[in-house]
């Protein structure tokens, strides 16, 4: 009987049967199985299987068996896939829609800070708080080796808003 090699029907060459979280994609798994690590010294290849096989891990959850909330977990499941060259589910709003550039609404659409907000509030006092400090913030965003976030930071700012 020939063994090793390639063998392209194996479970663990199959795309469609591999869990992203461990284990072979099947749902019985009770320990992920042991890996072998190429290029290590001669014998701790050997060693490290053993190992490996003497304390296994135990299989990643599946999605039911994870801690979300009952209910979100089937939803999530019986969501269909969209493929990425799949054509647009809202053709007629662009993709720069929630964001503050191009055609569209702006992030306000996102409701994520609105006037009244607590954290828009928040915000808004601490930058008038870093306002005083300003000028020395100018000098360390004129020096060479800030960072152009940090130079970004500044710049919004000075914006004032």
């Amino acid at each position: 009987m020939a063994r090793g090699g390639m063998r392209p029907t194996a479970p663990q060459n199959n795309p469609m049967n591999v869990n992203g979280r461990g284990g072979n994609g099947q749902s019985g798994d009770a320990t992920q199985a042991a890996k072998y690590v190429p290029g290590l010294p001669y014998g701790e290849g050997q060693a490290l299987m053993e190992t490996q096989q003497s304390a296994p891990l135990a299989a990643a959850p599946s999605i039911e068996q994870s801690s979300m909330p009952s209910g979100l977990a089937s939803a999530a499941a019986s969501q269909p896939t969209i493929s990425l060259d799949a054509m647009s589910q809202e053709p007629g709003t662009p993709v720069t829609d929630g964001a503050n550039a191009g055609p569209g609404r702006d992030m306000s659409a996102l409701g994520l800070m609105s006037k009244g907000d607590k954290f828009a509030e928040q915000l808004q006092q601490d930058n008038q708080k870093l306002l005083q400090y300003l000028p020395q913030l100018e000098v360390m965003a004129n020096d060479s080796s800030s960072s152009n976030t940090f130079r970004s930071f500044i710049q919004y700012l000075k914006s004032g808003q």
